[in-house]
């Protein structure tokens, strides 16, 4: 039984429809700028720029749902007058209506529109305002009706007021339905609006190699046309402008060149009339938007492991999956990534679409599992690898494979068996959730890859917050790389990782590229962090929740393309990096693709050798020599340099001038953005 009834959805649809005819005779408003503020839990939503909200129409705020949800949980289909906002982050999200919460309304200039309302006191009922004209809230039962119409248009304009609030708690995660509704009720100024109509884009299907021309009807009735014009974006990016060509018999169009592959197009259309008249289409626009796939480069297809054999579907909040079929997600040819299953199924969608298989393992991995796979990426695992499968991935990234680790938070025990994902990638003996290390060793990500995620009393491992302080290497292809440019991610409760550049003499490279804000550089708060380990690589995040798309049928926030964040592009360009076939061992013929490429010549040496590297940018650097124990044996370099390429050359002593035994050393360069290691030999 939904909350609101047929019979009062069916009106809810009339009106919407009825209103329509007057919303054409006045101007929709931008609220960008303007704040809705709920007193009680000191929660602001200040409304993006392009919030246009229609005459006769109204602004829905809601919770977490999304519109299609929203739609479904209440009953209704909303009314093309209707603007609907929503959130990425349910736990967030205004409304948040827990008892005697009271909201205002301000503009952009602070000044109150609407409001104080009265407190939200009755849980699990809708608060309605049936005449804008009057300030009491006169109606207060069980059946929320968005988008239902405070009252038939007349002479009396009251601008925008909260007409609607419901508090939807009474239920299993009914509080993600919680909305706020604005109402604009004004007066009409004789002018009709343009109407858009008939928009499309050719192909439906486009490469990156093609160009779109997006198509449409603009008519003004009582008027004339001042503007015509296409908004567009790639991905996450910001829209640009780009004026539409008329075409005869009212038909406008556009052409969108060069395209970004492997990402989306969106785009939606702006008409303007000689009386400042503005319509969109989609008339949500920009927060709803025309949308279509652009088809990447072709690539060389790779076999890509997502592991699903360590409880990654254990409790709620989470089910870490591509989809509920194994090996292969079903169908084995998706048209959108809602055709899997999985929290994980945008990502994997975007990999299928450039040409990769996508597998998942439900058994133990060992030589045969990780047979022909050229990545593994393993998100927030909740129970523990045996030692034989730790080597058997150390064994894999040493030979060349690939390997991406997504931890979350200390404590992030979802089946309540003691051990999180912190703990199981230290491969510790003990899970240390509230046990501090001591004496246990480390065995797995901070011993083999460099990469040690915090846990009991480490510190930072339980953080939340939007970290845009990312590495400035402008060939840094995590952060630069072919899905889009990284300024931020956003965490939800996540940990931080350690750098062990001389755990073990297989690592030959060390780096963070994100921290915490005021850490640029700092080895112990790296936000996402690589190693290079043996012949492979491997790539470091610490908090699931990023990559979530929120498809899965354990609720979850749809944090993939969040609002604020880069999180597509940042899981994309690694992912993309670790399929690459670069040089990424020590000892061949060319230095690493990007960094500082640190290598020694010659290698083997007797009685010295000169160790070489390329600073994209000016700033400290020390290069240091290292015994395999940790010990330090001869500073070889610490102070500024400018952008270039340098070297220096050690003859083979320590810092007290006494001549050091034959061995293998390793020579760590440290700069305020990468660490990185070359294995060098002394041979007597």
């Amino acid at each position: 039984m939904k909350p609101c009834s047929v019979a009062r959805a069916a009106a809810a649809i009339a009106l919407s429809a009825a209103l329509l005819p007057f919303a054409a005779f006045a101007q929709s408003l931008d609220l960008g700028g303007w704040q809705l503020r709920q007193a009680n839990s000191i929660q602001t939503e200040t409304f993006p720029a392009g919030t246009l909200i229609q005459p006769g129409g109204y602004l829905i705020l809601a919770r977490y749902a999304s519109r299609a949800q929203f739609e479904t949980y209440y009953g209704v289909t909303l009314g093309t007058n209707v603007t609907f906002l929503t959130h990425a982050n349910a736990t967030t999200g205004v409304p948040q209506i827990n008892g005697d919460e009271i909201f205002t309304l301000v503009d952009a200039a602070a000044a109150v529109i609407d409001g104080p309302t009265p407190a939200i006191t009755t849980l699990g009922m809708a608060y309605h305002r049936d005449d804008p004209e009057a300030a009491p809230w006169t109606s207060i039962n069980a059946l929320p009706t968005p988008g239902y119409g405070v009252e038939a248009p007349d002479a009396t304009a009251s601008g925008v007021v909260i007409s609607e609030a419901c508090d939807a708690t009474l239920g299993t995660n009914a509080y993600y339905y919680e909305f706020i509704e604005l109402y604009y009720d004004v007066v009409s100024d004789g002018n009709a609006a343009p109407v858009i109509e008939g928009t499309s884009a050719t192909p439906t299907a486009p490469s990156y190699t093609d160009s779109v021309v997006v198509t449409t009807t603009v008519t003004d009735s009582d008027g004339a046309l001042t503007s015509v014009v296409l908004k567009y974006r790639f991905g996450t990016a910001s829209f640009t402008t780009l004026a539409m060509s008329p075409t005869g018999d009212d038909g406008f169009r556009a052409v969108i060149d060069p395209l970004q592959g492997n990402t989306n197009l969106d785009y939606y259309i702006e008409a303007a009339d000689d009386d400042g008249a503005i319509t969109r289409d989609p008339a949500g626009a920009p927060t709803s938007v025309y949308s279509i796939w652009v088809q990447g480069p072709a690539v060389a297809g790779k076999v890509v492991l997502f592991d699903h054999a360590h409880g990654q579907d254990a409790g709620t909040e989470g089910n870490w999956r591509v989809d509920d079929n194994y090996p292969y997600p079903l169908p084995a040819t998706p048209s959108s990534e809602s055709d899997w299953i999985g929290q994980l199924s945008s990502w994997a969608f975007e990999l299928y679409t450039a040409g990769h298989t996508i597998k998942s393992n439900t058994t133990p991995l060992d030589a045969a599992a990780l047979l022909g796979v050229d990545l593994v990426i393993i998100v927030e695992p909740q129970n523990p690898f045996a030692p034989e499968e730790i080597d058997a991935l150390a064994a894999f990234v040493r030979d060349g494979g690939s390997l991406f680790v997504v931890a979350n938070h200390n404590g992030s025990d979802r089946d309540a068996d003691g051990w999180d994902s912190p703990s199981i990638f230290g491969g510790y003996a003990i899970p240390h959730i509230s046990v501090p290390v001591g004496d246990d060793v480390e065995t797995f990500c901070g011993a083999r890859f460099g990469l040690h995620f915090h846990v009991k009393d480490e510190g930072d491992n339980s953080i939340t917050g939007t970290f845009a302080n990312v590495d400035t290497d402008p060939s840094n292809p995590l952060i630069n790389g072919p899905f889009g440019h990284v300024s931020a991610v956003i965490y939800h409760v996540g940990d931080v990782m350690a750098l062990w550049p001389t755990a073990n003499p297989d690592l030959t490279s060390v780096a963070g590229h994100i921290w915490k804000d005021g850490e640029t550089g700092n080895p112990d708060v790296n936000i996402a962090a690589w190693s290079r380990y043996g012949e492979g690589k491997v790539v470091g995040y610490g908090d699931s929740s990023s990559c979530a798309d929120g498809t899965d049928s354990e609720p979850h926030a749809s944090n993939w393309t969040e609002i604020g964040s880069n999180n597509r592009e940042f899981f994309l360009n690694a992912t993309w990096w670790l399929l690459q076939n670069d040089l990424t061992g020590v000892g061949g013929d060319a230095p690493a693709p990007w960094g500082i490429g640190l290598r020694a010549a010659p290698n083997p040496f007797n009685p010295s050798t000169r160790l070489s590297f390329t600073l994209p940018q000016g700033g400290p650097i020390e290069v240091a020599v290292f015994g395999l124990r940790g010990e330090r044996v001869r500073t070889l370099l610490a102070g500024e340099r400018d952008a270039g390429a340098w070297s220096v050359e050690w003859n083979g002593r320590n810092d007290a001038g006494r001549a050091c035994a034959s061995g293998v050393y390793v020579v760590r360069a440290t700069t305020s953005a990468t660490v990185e290691l070359a294995k060098i030999v002394l041979a007597k």
